[in-house]
């Protein structure tokens, strides 16, 4: 049995647009299309648009989409109007626009537990987690100079074997 995809409110749909407008610097041709379901149990999931659904979708809406995102709006609803804003403003957030118009979506920086959060607070959450980003970083770094370090030095092609400066 399938689950029931519906069209996203039109209040929902003006919300989106004005954080999308308002506190991202996502471009204009960049292209949405809101649902909602009741039965999610996220509150939203955003996913990419391949170029099959793309080709079907610009048939009949003349336009080209980039993402389909799914809320559900019953939960969103009930938030307070900050919670909502930054509830998508959290889902905007994983877009990227690469400096030649790629588009993509991002991991979330941070994955973790609630009861983490509560124990250790969001600054030091924060703090582990960019640290352990940074010595893979630094690990990777490392990895990349000993592989270069190790690979064999090319000769100087003007002067051959037997052509030794002394």
């Amino acid at each position: 049995m399938s689950k029931k995809v519906e069209k996203a409110s039109d209040e929902l749909i003006n919300l989106f647009e004005l954080i999308k407008d308002k506190q991202t610097s996502i471009p204009e041709w960049v292209r949405f299309e809101l649902r909602c379901s009741t039965e999610q149990k996220e509150l939203y999931k955003i996913q990419k648009i391949n170029e099959v659904v793309d080709s079907i979708y610009e048939e009949y809406a003349k336009d080209s989409l980039n993402f389909a995102i799914v809320i559900n709006e019953d939960i969103l609803d009930q938030l307070p109007h900050d919670l909502k804003e930054m509830a998508l403003d959290e889902c905007l957030t994983a877009i990227s626009i690469s400096e030649n118009d790629k588009v993509s979506l991002k991991k979330p920086t941070v994955n973790t537990y609630f009861g983490v959060l509560s124990k250790y607070g969001n600054d030091n959450v924060i703090k582990l987690h960019e640290s352990v980003k940074s010595l893979f970083d630094n690990k990777k770094q490392k990895e990349k100079e000993e592989k270069e370090a190790s690979k064999p030095k090319s000769k100087d092609k003007r002067f051959g074997a037997h052509n030794s400066i002394k």
